[in-house]
């Protein structure tokens, strides 16, 4: 099997996992997850991502009061918060033409984190963070702002394949080639 089918059937097999079983993530688990965040490309190369891994069930909790739709981020084996440092220094101050740029640079370092959960069997889940009260409970500096959250942990028995299979709109939906008005 080539690479890009073996991307193409990790990316089929990755889903959304919102309830985990209590086996508590190794340490070696959890490192290679946060190192494909790390390695993830970003603007300028700036990687101005910071992974504050919450396994602390208090601290689950009232982070869970502030996400949004995120109400099982207490029963999650580890919870990630991704953050994004915008004092990071850019080479080319010129180049960086949306201030969001960075933010979205985290954003690509989640994805890739939760592809690796998936290669590694373990469930994951995006959560996006009510900004302030989140911010407040991690005592951030003002320069950092939350880019969202991210539930990792063992799947319970029986949830480890999907029941159903991924409904995506056609691509011929979502593409155009070379058409200007």
């Amino acid at each position: 099997m080539s690479a890009y089918d073996q991307l193409i059937a990790l990316m089929n097999k990755r889903r959304s996992i919102h309830y985990f079983s209590n086996e508590p993530l190794d340490e070696s688990t959890l490192t290679k997850i946060l190192e494909t965040g790390r390695i993830a490309p970003s603007v300028e190369n700036t990687q101005p991502w910071h992974f504050h891994v919450i396994r602390d069930s208090a601290l689950k909790t009232k982070l869970m009061d502030t996400s949004c739709y995120g109400n099982f981020v207490a029963g999650a084996g580890a919870f990630i918060v991704i953050v994004c440092d915008k004092s990071a220094a850019v080479v080319s101050p010129d180049t960086l033409w949306n201030p969001r740029e960075m933010e979205y640079s985290c954003s690509v370092a989640c994805h890739a984190m939760m592809l690796a959960a998936t290669a590694l069997n373990i469930g994951s889940c995006w959560v996006s963070l009510h900004h302030g009260p989140a911010h407040d409970v991690l005592k951030l500096k003002d320069q950092q702002i939350i880019v969202g959250g991210l539930m990792l942990g063992h799947m319970k028995k029986g949830d480890e394949d999907a029941s159903l299979e991924h409904q995506r709109k056609p691509l011929k939906s979502m593409v155009t080639y070379d058409k200007h008005s």
